[in-house]
């Protein structure tokens, strides 16, 4: 355990020095050694625990209120860290070149990599600490960690607005999980997680009222469908290594914190698990619909992570509901498929917001409908984009295709003990299908927008190549996306570890099947990914012979850059089933002549349904507290009246309380 205070002494040291620093360049390679050294301190102790299943534990002598702080590192808290740590320090990487351009116009860059070595100090006290007012510490400066580098480029107002917005959502979730630690607190007089166990493993209400309390919290820290209105401004207006380290590394720490608890539960009832599964279900349905209609890449993004949580979700509910069955297949299936898609996530997700930033920082917009032709002028972001969006699809060889793949094999187990269970599983595979359909829907309309065609927009032009800085971890990305699709027994591997955990000690994880499974999908994919390394070396070398010409337009040689498929037109056909859905906002100005002298436009814009409706909500509100407010006589024997009334109502239920 000694490892890990000294990997946070490091982290901290780090973040000094980046403050402290004179050069940018000094900030940077502070922040850069730092975790580098920290990652090299915890490594050994973090494989060591995911070989051999044995927890690291220690105790942390600190002065009041806190006093004794328990550490634990276990195969859930070694499996998070081993991959939260290094996507960290790659982000940290990808920043220097990404904000090189505000370094040459003189912004002291130190704040931000201090705050990037904070975010991974927050992980080693997030997932180690086993008191909750230290874990709340952790969590707390997460959050704030956060909110400060998405505001970033604080001069403008739409950037101020997502990260207040950000900041409102993810300190109702604090304040929903200091509640639930504060019932059990009141139960056990203690804030180790080790008594909460006492508490929350009796079946009763308090027990159901804590496990939703606690699993409020974690859907607004993880951006659950509705909880999720913050996400897509964050995202579209942080830096892109921001926008990447928040959906793939950040916010997974609410589905940790998720599966900590609930290990902490023992055997979940039945109706935990269908209420997982539908609530990620719901967030999968909603937030592949949200991902289809955007038109702003980042935002497109954003959303794309509410679709994903939602798939880790339900392989999560399958687990718990192979817990209440005593259905050793389900469970092994469930966990292990949610965990390694977590993984996955992070993966290729990070990928994509890095490609998605290599192209804001080349043309100054992600706007798909001004977007176009870029892949003759950034091929790297291209290309690596590409490699995301077929992982992000679900679609072999990569490894998105692995993690759905095992949720699939336990919804569709028939392992479930009633027709009406087996029907709802098969249910949910069909939704989960269809996810995925529209899921690659999308990330070929981005990718054809974007890097195909002619370019859309005469003033939108690349002004600079992706430097190495950048190029490095989008890289590094990709080729852990190919290596888990290819070699999905590895990943299982990872996964093997922490699903462990949620068996009765002692009764084998029973995994036969899964290897059964992805063995024969190993040599597939590797045929697969050997088939097409062919195919293109073939076009390659076809290519360099033949003689290049313009395509054949059927003989119409005046083509425009207004004749192709727009991004909302991609997409036109899929709102239009789902509008109820994802209500549109359309700006035009149409031609009212013969001869228009004024050029005319449409514009359309899907926003989100839940976001829309609590802006109404509050205005709405805000519209009866006005009207009840100017009936209120405005007369001091009204207002003592009313305060006389306030007080005795305040001291009876006081002397209630103390006469029980």
């Amino acid at each position: 355990m000694s490892s890990i205070v000294l990997a946070a002494g490091l982290l901290m040291l780090g973040a000094v020095l980046a403050v402290t620093l004179p050069r940018n360049g000094l900030r940077a390679a502070a922040s850069v050694v730092t975790q580098l050294a920290a990652c090299m301190q915890v490594g050994p102790s973090l494989l060591r625990v995911l070989r051999t299943r044995a927890p690291l534990e220690g105790i942390l002598h600190w002065s009041y209120p806190v006093e004794d702080i328990n550490l634990r590192i276990d195969a859930l808290s070694a499996f998070f860290l081993a991959w939260s740590l290094p996507m960290t320090l790659l982000g940290t990487i990808y920043a220097i070149g990404y904000l090189k351009p505000y370094f040459a116009s003189g912004r002291n860059g130190g704040p931000q990599f201090a705050l990037l070595n904070m975010t991974s100090l927050a992980f080693l006290v997030v997932y180690s600490a086993q008191n909750a007012l230290v874990f709340l510490i952790g969590w707390e400066i997460a959050a704030v960690a956060a909110w400060l580098m998405v505001i970033w480029d604080y001069r403008n107002q739409r950037i101020r607005f997502a990260g207040f917005n950000y900041l409102i959502s993810t300190h109702i979730g604090l304040f929903v999980l200091v509640a639930a630690f504060m019932l059990m607190y009141a139960q056990t007089g203690s804030m180790d997680f080790g008594t909460f166990g006492a508490v929350l493993s009796k079946p009763g209400r308090l027990r159901g009222v804590a496990f939703l309390l606690l699993g409020v919290s974690f859907a607004l820290k993880s951006a659950f469908f509705p909880f999720h209105t913050w996400l897509p401004r964050a995202h579209s207006a942080a830096p892109a290594h921001v926008s990447a380290l928040m959906s793939g590394v950040i916010h997974k720490a609410g589905l940790f914190a998720f599966l900590r608890f609930l290990l902490l539960l023992g055997r979940p009832e039945e109706w935990m698990g269908w209420t997982v599964l539908v609530f990620g279900a719901a967030s999968a349905f909603f937030g592949v619909l949200y991902t289809a209609a955007q038109r702003d890449m980042k935002r497109l993004l954003g959303y794309s992570s509410t679709e994903n949580v939602g798939i880790a979700a339900m392989g999560f509910g399958v687990g718990c509901l192979g817990m209440t069955w005593g259905l050793p297949l389900l469970v092994t299936a469930g966990f292990a498929g949610g965990l390694l898609h977590l993984l996955n996530h992070g993966i290729f997700k990070c990928l994509l917001f890095y490609a998605a930033g290599a192209v804001y920082r080349a043309t100054h917009t992600v706007d798909l409908e001004r977007l176009g032709g870029l892949l003759r002028r950034l091929p790297s972001a291209g290309w690596l984009f590409l490699v995301g969006g077929i992982a992000i699809a679900a679609l072999p060889p990569l490894n998105g295709f692995v993690s759905e793949l095992v949720i699939y094999s336990g919804l569709l187990s028939g392992a479930a003990p009633s027709p009406p269970a087996r029907a709802a599983l098969v249910a949910a595979a069909a939704l989960l299908a269809f996810v995925g359909a529209v899921s690659a829907l999308s990330i070929v309309r981005a990718f054809g927008i974007a890097f195909l065609g002619s370019p859309r927009d005469a003033s939108v032009h690349v002004s600079s190549p992706t430097p190495l800085s950048m190029n490095g971890p989008m890289v590094l990305h990709a080729c852990a996306a190919a290596l888990i699709g290819l070699f999905p027994l590895l990943g299982l591997a990872a996964a093997r570890a922490p699903t462990a955990l949620f068996f009765v000690p002692g009764q084998p994880t029973n995994d036969g099947h899964l290897v059964a499974l992805l063995s024969p999908i190993q040599i597939a994919t590797q045929a697969f990914a050997g088939l097409v390394v062919i195919m293109c070396a073939i076009g390659w070398a076809a290519g360099r012979r033949a003689r290049a010409h313009v395509t054949w337009g059927c003989g119409y040689t005046a083509t425009n850059s207004r004749m192709q498929y727009t991004a909302s037109s991609f997409s036109a056909q899929l709102a239009r089933i789902f509008e109820p859905f994802l209500p549109q906002l359309r700006r035009e100005r149409l031609p009212h002549e013969i001869f228009p002298q004024e050029r005319s436009h449409v514009a359309t814009h899907h926003v989100d349904a839940v976001e829309r409706r609590m802006f109404e909500v509050l205005g709405q509100g805000e519209e009866i507290i006005s009207k009840t407010s100017e009936r209120i006589p405005e007369q001091p024997r009204f207002a003592f009246a009313a305060g006389l009334i306030v007080l005795v109502v305040v001291v009876g239920l006081l002397l209630g309380a103390g006469a029980r």
